[in-house]
Parts: structure tokens; sequence; C-alpha cells
């Protein structure tokens, strides 16, 4: 299995308060990690400092063999391959259904209009939402926002997408059909890097779940492994509350 993602002895502050403090994870192509642990343990910050939304100041991140940071010549261009889909869904509310999917293709990818459309067509028909195309934000659901929300992040044919914890907004009626859709995607080859509590959709699509706290990863294995067996006693506690 050829890596997508390495990284090594991560470290990023903000000022005094130290949130991640040496962070390792390899992830292999077609992989699904599940991220688990306690809120403020760094598992946002992780996602971000891959994404280069937040600058980090120790450590390697290698993305497709290449190292990347701040400095890099073609660092937009790497961000366009890693998919981003967060916990309040960031749709522009002024823009509907397709002008959200199509915009960054357009100007970014600097594809043509027509096969825009058409593929923004493709990606709703696979979240199960062709019909909303011409909706705005405002007329949907929460479940259908973040639907689209992933739809648009596929746009953009990224090797990677990162999730972040991207039903904790949701009504707990509409969690399913979020988790449905990355389910599909899990099994589609996508690989995939998601923070989430929910444990259920951690057991049936993870390869590995990794469980960080206070910036390091305390543990990882297969779900079966974490979830029956956990070796460390910060794990056994963590799952304890959420199981």
């Amino acid at each position: 299995m050829s890596k997508i993602l390495e990284v090594k002895n991560l470290h990023k502050s903000f000022g005094n308060l130290r949130v991640l403090n040496g962070l390792n994870l390899e992830v292999g192509q077609g992989e699904t990690i599940v991220i688990i642990g306690p809120s403020g343990g760094g598992k946002s910050t992780f996602l971000r400092c891959i994404n280069h939304l937040e600058e980090y100041q120790k450590g390697e991140i290698i993305f497709l063999g290449e190292k990347i940071d701040k400095h890099h010549s073609n660092l937009n261009e790497i961000r366009t391959k890693i998919g981003m889909v967060f916990q309040h869904f960031n749709l522009f509310p002024h823009m509907s259904v397709l002008e959200n999917l199509i915009l960054a293709p357009v100007k970014v990818k600097k594809i043509s209009k027509e096969e825009a459309i058409e593929k923004a067509k493709a990606m709703l028909k696979k979240v199960g939402l062709l019909e909303k195309i011409d909706a705005y934000p405002d007329n949907l659901s929460g479940g259908q926002k973040q639907r689209v929300a992933i739809a648009r992040a596929l746009m953009m044919e990224p090797v990677l997408m990162l999730f972040d914890e991207p039903t904790s907004a949701l009504d707990p009626e509409l969690v399913g059909e979020v988790l449905e859709v990355m389910k599909d995607l899990a099994k589609s080859g996508m690989t995939m890097i998601v923070v989430t509590h929910e444990m259920g959709f951690a057991k049936e699509v993870a390869d590995r779940i990794i469980f960080i706290d206070k910036g390091v990863v305390v543990e990882e294995g297969t779900p079966d492994e974490i979830m029956k067996n956990p070796k460390h006693e910060r794990t056994r506690n963590f799952l304890r509350h959420i199981l």
C-alpha cells in the first residue's frame, strides 16, 4: 500500500497553549482512518495542519511524497488535492447548491462552466441530492447541507478527504444520511481521515482507529483492538464515556 500522507513529530501551539506535542501518523492509499479522543486533545487542529489552514511550529507533513509547508511553491495546488468537510458546512448562503459546487473548479481548476455543471450533477446524484441543485442553503436541512458540502469537496477530485466531526452539529435523525454517504465514499476507495464520536461508523468502516489525547497518538489499532481490548488506561476511560 503506497503512502498518501506521513506526519512526523508535529508540534503546534497557540501562544502558551501546546495543542500538538510530537504527533506521528502514516496513512496509506485507500485507508479510512478514524480519529477519536477528548475535546481539546488536538484532533481538529491536526486536520487543519494537514490542510495548512493552521501553521505548525515544528515537524514535517509529507503528502504524496513531497514535504509541504508554507514555503512550498505549489501549496495552493496541493491544497486542491486535499478535500475538507467541516462541522458547520461552510456553504455560501447567497449561492445556490449548483453555484456552491462549481465555484472552485471553475475559478481554481479553470474548467469550463458547462463541464463543471455536468460534474456537479453527477456529484449531487452521488450524495442523493440532485433534486436540490437549484435550492439555496437556507432551504436545506443540516444533513442535506453536509451532503452538499461533501459533494463540493469531491468536485476538486481530492486524493485525500478530511472530515472534522461532520455530524456533530446535526440533529440525531439526520446523522445517518451523512454517514451513509461517507460509508459509500470509503467503499469506493477514497483515502479518508475522519474525526468523529460515531463509534458505530468507526466499527463498520475504519481500517484503523487512532486515539489522540494531549496532542499525541496514545494508541492505534483495528476497530476490534481499540473497542474490545484497548491497552491504555486513557483509551479505556474515554471509551467508557462514549460507548
